[in-house]
């Protein structure tokens, strides 16, 4: 096992060899490698989009940790509309990240200050109720708990950072798994944790993934370092397309409680064991692709998702980790 500062491998791992519902067909791994491949050609360049990086490192890497804070459970429910809004006038975006992303754009473009952390720590419904408008009268998912980590990252960032994002990254020395330490330790809404038999198990999806955001930030005072150990970002997209290709596989009844849409409780047995599956499938790709990173091939495989013609259904459960 390679080095696992963040202890994402090594717990997850214990879930992987114990699996009850989800289990990982080491043979099928070569059938999306020349996909990997191909959309490593095309560029990485759409995992960038709607960051809305002004040029300002300081700034930008704000930006940034308040839309991970944010960033999370998008899809609608079985045979409903998604949230969507519409930025700039006559562009509608659907749903997911970029719309999440646009929101910020929509709000800076109207002089909004969600950037000051002084402004988040006090946000309120009606504020996050405008900032997250939809153009189609649907309401973006867990809308209460997005102003919950809003004001979480305000009030820690002016408590104990002097309002700057900036300054977490300082203390972190630019190195990424130290990054992910801080915000984990500091921000309980980036706590991904979970419990298996008894065992705590990491995820830390969503710092894990604010660190790899902040490297694509140019020009930077310094590159993140050791970037190559953060692990793949558990979510709903990548075991999707995973078990597309036949790597990842559910045991019987999980398959129908996906293919139906039908909720899996957050923490439960099938979610953690879905969640470590895909954290072990991609590190099982990348020993296949060693010069490239676990997020790398994560960010890969979920453009890749964006482009698949009618995939069986991603599993479904209301969480604030992705």
């Amino acid at each position: 096992m390679r080095s696992d500062p963040l202890h994402v491998l090594s717990t997850t791992d214990y879930v992987v060899k114990h699996s009850q519902s989800v289990f990982i067909n080491k043979d099928k791994i070569s059938s999306i490698l020349p996909e990997i491949s191909r959309q490593f050609d095309l560029g990485l360049d759409s995992a960038e989009t709607g960051f809305g990086a002004s040029g300002i490192f300081e700034q930008d890497a704000q930006l940034l940790f308040i839309q991970d804070a944010v960033n999370f459970c998008f899809w609608a429910k079985k045979d409903q509309p998604k949230w969507q809004i519409e930025f700039p006038q006559g562009n509608i975006i659907n749903g997911g990240n970029y719309a999440m992303a646009s929101s910020f754009k929509r709000a800076l473009s109207e002089k909004i200050p969600v950037l000051d952390a002084k402004y988040l720590a006090k946000l309120t419904p009606r504020q996050i109720n405008h900032l997250f408008r939809s153009s189609n009268q649907v309401q973006i998912p867990l809308i209460e708990k997005r102003l919950e980590n809003l004001k979480q990252a305000g009030e820690v960032l002016l408590k104990k950072f002097d309002g700057q994002f900036i300054n977490v990254i300082k203390q972190a020395d630019y190195d990424a798994a130290t990054l992910v330490k801080l915000i984990y330790k500091n921000f309980s809404s980036f706590r991904d944790i979970a419990r298996y038999q008894g065992k705590t198990i990491y995820f830390l999806k969503r710092a894990q993934l604010c660190a790899h955001d902040i490297s694509y930030l140019k020009p930077a005072p310094q590159k993140i370092r050791n970037l190559e150990k953060l692990t793949a970002f558990a979510d709903y997209k990548l075991p999707q397309i995973l078990r597309e290709f036949g790597i990842i596989e559910y045991a019987l009844d999980l398959a129908e409680t996906i293919d139906n849409q039908v909720l899996i409780k957050k923490g439960s047995r099938q979610e953690t064991e879905i969640r470590a599956a895909t954290v072990w499938a991609i590190e099982l790709i990348k020993k296949q692709l060693p010069n490239r990173t676990a997020a790398q091939i994560d960010n890969a495989i979920w453009l890749l998702s964006q482009k698949q013609p009618n995939p069986r259904p991603y599993h479904r459960t209301y969480s604030i980790y992705y």
